[in-house]
């Protein structure tokens, strides 16, 4: 019970400190808008933009379709059919080349793995950093989606540190009840946190580029990366997996629906024969 606690405290001072960097970033970058009178779509201030979002991520029919994924992953989790397919991938599928590519035992922290885009300790601050580079110029495309993800993590968080000890779920091999859903608050990890973590940067990514099919999907697949390799590693069981890449595709629906209510600057990235990278248009 003290381990939860102190998991539920450090979530609370983690969200306090990424809103506080960010209502600086954004500060900044609005303070150089204004100063461009016809950039009016920059100006809104970050309460609105955050109040937009969280508009848009608990608005009703959204709550409805995340009623009905939480209930299909509970059909899974109390039921054997979690239980059933973490045997048969761990059995048939894992394998040392697996686990080469979604996180090394000796030494996680320094390998480029599929888990690494799951760290928060990395990606919110990237996030981030990428964000503050529109305080040196605005606008940017490498800003716009630093922006963008960051307002995702802000969104997604709160729900996601809450559903993890609401279901009272625990980690394969923890409890003989295998993945079935406890008393809540009993145990934290009924949503993978590393799977909304790792999600959010590339959904954001699909998201920016609508029309362009080959960045759009591949970029869903890199999104399901760090989802595969929790079930690969045997930390949740693919219920688990799945509620976390879901809400961080929520969140980062949430922050796109609120932008196209905005109409401010579009980004897309490009991709090409001779290399790629991201386009940034505007309308005022």
């Amino acid at each position: 019970m003290v381990l939860i606690y102190n998991t539920a405290r450090h979530g609370l001072l983690r969200l306090i400190l990424v809103l506080f960097i960010y209502v600086g970033l954004y500060a900044q970058h609005t303070a150089l808008a204004v100063e461009e009178p016809t950039s009016n779509n920059n100006n809104s201030s970050i309460i609105e933009t955050v109040s937009g979002d969280y508009k848009s991520f608990y608005a009703g029919d959204r709550l409805i379709r995340m009623g009905m994924v939480f209930g299909a992953a509970g059909i899974a989790a109390n039921t054997n059919i979690d239980m059933s397919i973490r045997n048969w991938y761990q059995d048939n599928v894992r394998s040392s080349r697996t686990d080469s590519w979604s996180s090394s035992s000796r030494n996680v922290s320094s390998d480029l793995t599929a888990k690494f885009f799951g760290e928060g300790k990395y990606m919110v601050p990237i996030a981030l950093l990428a964000a503050s580079v529109n305080s040196i110029s605005t606008d940017t495309a490498l800003g716009n989606w630093g922006a963008n993800a960051s307002r995702a993590y802000i969104v997604g968080l709160p729900a996601m540190w809450f559903t993890q000890g609401a279901l009272g779920a625990t980690r394969p091999g923890d409890r003989p009840e295998g993945s079935s859903w406890g008393t809540p608050f009993s145990a934290s990890n009924g949503v993978s946190g590393h799977a909304f973590v790792g999600a959010v940067p590339f959904l954001t990514i699909a998201y920016m580029n609508p029309d362009n099919k080959f960045v759009k999907y591949t970029a869903y697949v890199a999104s399901a990366a760090t989802t595969w390799s929790r079930i690969n590693d045997d930390a949740h069981f693919p219920s688990q997996a799945l509620l976390g890449w879901y809400m961080g595709w929520e969140a980062v629906d949430a922050v796109f629906e609120n932008n196209q209510k905005k109409k401010g600057v579009t980004v897309a990235p490009m991709a090409g024969l001779d290399g790629f990278g991201l386009m940034v248009s505007g309308s005022w």
